[in-house]
């Protein structure tokens, strides 16, 4: 009877994180992986993952991530595959940039990147959300193997907690600089291949649009 009430009891948090994300505003997903998801362990994934999202943040927003706490939102979700063995991790998040394609690809360059740890471009798959509900369920469905330790909290960031469209963003001299620590952060070569990554990627899931295909590889 233990076991059917944990099941019941998640189904029902699981249920409440979907509602939640529901009413939030993001429109890109992503799933990071690892040179080795087996091998990788959570403190160190998780010690990566957060120097990935503070590099993204200050990509993004220059010293003011740090001096106003300006950061991207994002809901990060780990996964480690049905056998333990494959630690990944989802996210959603709102795009910072108006062209959300764009900031896919700067998100799977600096990830690939980032690390000798950290899975080449192609193996990452970093997308503009098409279906906002399979998304949703998809992020949160190891909350049954899991329960609240699939919730990274630490490495999220609500919209609360950031403010995107502050006088800066639409100064012209801001804008120039971002374009300049995004050079640094990911050269145009870098962002050719992410967006030959995203194109396969797009064509691969319109073939056949079933969001477990990011867990192979």
């Amino acid at each position: 009877a233990e076991t059917s009430m944990t099941y019941e009891q998640r189904k029902q948090e699981r249920q409440a994180l979907i509602d939640h994300l529901m009413v939030q505003d993001w429109n890109v997903f992503g799933t990071l992986k690892f040179v080795n998801g087996r091998a990788i362990g959570r403190s160190s994934a998780d010690k990566l993952l957060r120097s990935y999202w503070n590099k993204m943040d200050r990509v993004m927003f220059g010293k003011a991530a740090e001096r106003q706490n300006m950061r991207v939102p994002r809901w990060c979700f780990a996964h480690e595959g049905s056998d333990h063995e494959n630690y990944h991790v989802h996210f959603v998040m709102k795009s910072a940039s108006n062209n959300t394609e764009t900031m896919c690809c700067l998100l799977n360059a600096v990830w690939a990147q980032h690390h000798t740890q950290t899975a080449p471009l192609a193996k990452n798959w970093i997308m503009p959300v098409q279906d906002r509900a399979a998304v949703a369920s998809y992020v949160t469905h190891e909350y049954w193997r899991m329960g609240s330790d699939t919730i990274l909290d630490k490495l999220s960031w609500t919209v609360e907690q950031s403010y995107y469209l502050t006088d800066h963003a639409l100064d012209e001299h801001y804008t120039q600089q971002q374009a300049q620590r995004i050079q640094r952060a990911a050269s145009p070569l870098w962002l050719r291949q992410a967006q030959q990554a995203l194109d396969d990627q797009k064509a691969a899931y319109e073939a056949c649009s079933d969001l477990q295909m990011m867990e192979r590889g």
